[in-house]
């Protein structure tokens, strides 16, 4: 038996109505909507399901009507229940949290709503209460007790965003799971014509985890229209994480000018926020900026580097001569409010709001703004930051499409506008409706010159909080999606001394983690200033990047520990850590006997003996120092 519930409204008074299946494959209509769900075995243990909903009453649907959500909860045997079940909870866009829970655990949203917002999926309300867990596009729950799991998942980025939501008993086991459809769209039914929804599958599995999430993403991102890359992954220099906003044309030449002397290999070269005059007044620099952003693409290519450009196009500042020109294109709500995207205080006093992406005025302002930065300025590589803003809810000019469309179609404009040469870099982006997109993606929160988050964002309950350590975590733990999805980006590395709380040791295990990762490798730091001792961190960095790019990563104790503790490159990389203060022991899975053996480690040049290796268990245990890490390849 199925059941379903769909949430709607009519001119803001909101309503419900449930649905009861007998049959997987029937049928039911309630309150004048029809509600179908089919069940179909692909293979043994796999289960694909295609829901649909429509609308049978002989009169037509009410004017003012919004559907918000359908949630179906499905109907799993009693073997696929019993557990104790960890659970795999993946993060909604790139800076939310992706990890692993017990049913003792709460999953607990951060106490301030422009936390929210910008962090989590706008929709999603998690309840706080222990073992009820929400996950954006696909879950893993895996019982190391039994050696069994299962993975639910889309099948399809889809035209609305999908979500699961487990709730665990006290034992570990399953008391409910559900597939919840955001859709948030003023329907347009045709008779006797349902609107098919997303479809999601069911898997169960016996081998690892990661393998299973591995093959799992090369099948979503072949469906998404995600082509075979094998090129080498962008490297380069960023702006951001020494200067922030406090960048000029100066700056940024001088910086230029020390990456050409140091002849560090690298092909990009991006300027980041702080060169516009106001948020959403993308093609008019500031007063640091006096030649002009053209001017400096100019500079970039004569220094043989490839210019990059920073972007947040979907976000808007009051001052903005958009908004003043356009204020009907501002998403709002029903109240004629403008839609509050984030609380930034480094770009002025209030909010700045969200573009209405499908707004006949915005589609020509982008269209502008990405025709400048690419074929007069020449820049071709583009970060677009905030972009979760393109999918939040209001009323918008096309409010027939749920907004995760709305943000889909903004996405897939952009890249016609841009052409297919053109590297395009996702952040703050919904990750799902991405997949097929973008060249790159950010996997993770923003990385920080500190380990730990800050202790006001620890008493705010914000588990996103933006620091080096939750970084790492995010790009271990979703490193299946490199070369499936796109390039994996797990941020930039900060070497210096100057203006950077880590230790030494927790630089190193930060350039470990990122280039066995095989993803994006950019710095950011002042060149001009920068320790030369500290300069080959990044050289050798770039060297294991090299050899670990184009072969799977694999995180090793993923599911066991929030932190994993280890990634397994197949190339014949492998780097060990202990991301915490204390020394400590661990005992790991580890398939791949042989390998550190007789191997000197990468960093230090000195043979690691602190080890054992059980080949009968197949168990790798190792003793480390507190954030210490070690990396070894294969001879």
């Amino acid at each position: 038996m199925n059941r379903a519930k769909l949430q709607y409204q009519i001119f803001g008074k909101k309503y419900q109505t449930e649905f009861t299946l007998q049959s997987k494959n029937k049928s039911e209509i309630d309150s004048s909507f029809r509600f179908q769900i089919q069940e179909k075995k692909l293979t043994k243990g796999e289960i694909s399901y295609q829901t649909s909903l429509g609308w049978e009453s002989i009169h037509r649907p009410p004017v003012g009507l919004k559907i918000n959500t359908l949630s179906v909860e499905l109907n799993l045997p009693e073997s696929e229940k019993e557990g104790p079940y960890s659970i795999f909870q993946h993060g909604y866009q790139s800076w939310s949290f992706s990890t692993i829970y017990s049913e003792i655990e709460k999953d607990v949203s951060p106490l301030l709503q422009f936390l929210r917002t910008s962090e989590e999926n706008y929709f999603t309300k998690h309840s706080g209460k222990k073992g009820d867990f929400q996950s954006e596009g696909f879950i893993v729950l895996w019982s190391k007790q039994n050696q069994k799991g299962f993975l639910l998942g889309v099948t399809s980025p889809g035209t609305e965003n999908v979500k699961f939501r487990v709730k665990l008993n006290e034992r570990g086991g399953i008391e409910t799971i559900e597939a919840i459809f955001d859709l948030f769209l003023i329907p347009e039914f045709k008779a006797k014509e349902p609107f098919e929804l997303t479809q999601f599958k069911f898997v169960s599995f016996a081998e690892t985890p990661s393998s299973e999430l591995e093959k799992y993403a090369l099948a979503l991102g072949k469906k998404s229209g995600v082509k075979k890359n094998t090129n080498p992954v962008p490297t380069g220099w960023c702006s951001w994480y020494y200067y922030f906003l406090n960048i000029s044309e100066k700056i940024i030449l001088e910086n230029l000018n020390e990456l050409k002397t140091k002849k560090l290999p690298v092909q990009f070269f991006q300027i980041d926020d702080g060169y516009e005059k106001e948020i959403g007044e993308w093609l008019v620099p500031n007063e640091k900026f006096p030649a002009g952003m053209g001017f400096l693409a100019n500079e970039i290519r004569k220094a043989g580097l490839e210019p990059g450009i920073w972007l947040a196009p979907f976000l808007l500042r009051k001052e903005a001569s958009f908004f003043k020109m356009y204020p009907e294109a501002v998403l709002k709500d029903e109240k004629g409010n403008p839609i509050k995207a984030i609380f930034q205080p480094i770009w002025g006093s209030g909010y700045t709001y969200a573009m209405d992406v499908t707004h006949p005025a915005s589609i020509e302002y982008l269209e502008k703004v990405f025709k400048t930065f690419v074929k007069e300025y020449g820049y071709n590589y583009l970060k677009l930051d905030f972009l979760y803003a393109g999918a939040l809810d209001g009323v918008a000019y096309n409010s027939k499409i749920s907004p995760a469309k709305r943000y889909r179609d903004a996405i897939e404009m952009i890249r016609k506008i841009v052409g297919k040469n053109v590297f395009l870099l996702g952040c703050g982006a919904p990750m799902i409706q991405s997949i097929g997109v973008f060249d790159g993606m950010r996997v993770s929160c923003d990385v920080m010159p500190f380990w730990y988050p800050q202790r006001h964002r620890v008493w705010l309950r914000d588990k996103h909080a933006l620091c080096t350590e939750k970084a790492l975590i995010n790009g271990l733990n979703r490193s299946f999606m490199h070369r499936n999805f796109w390039l994996n980006d797990p941020d930039c590395l900060i070497i210096r001394r100057d203006k950077n709380k880590m230790s030494y040791e927790q630089t190193i295990l930060m350039a470990t983690v990122m280039a066995i990762s095989g993803g994006m490798l950019l710095m950011s730091d002042n060149l001009s200033t920068l320790d030369t001792a500290r300069l080959p961190i990044f050289e050798k960095s770039l060297e294991l990047s090299a050899l670990c790019q184009n072969s799977n990563s694999i995180p090793l104790g993923f599911l066991e520990y929030k932190f994993p503790r280890g990634f397994y490159n197949s190339s014949g990389v492998l780097g060990l850590w202990n991301p915490t203060k204390f020394e400590e022991e661990v005992t790991i899975d580890f398939p791949f006997p042989n390998l550190i053996e007789s191997t000197p480690d990468f960093w230090t040049g000195e043979k690691f003996t602190d080890y054992t290796y059980d080949k009968n268990t197949k168990k790798l245990t190792f003793k480390l120092k507190g954030f210490k890490s070690v990396v070894f390849l294969k001879k």
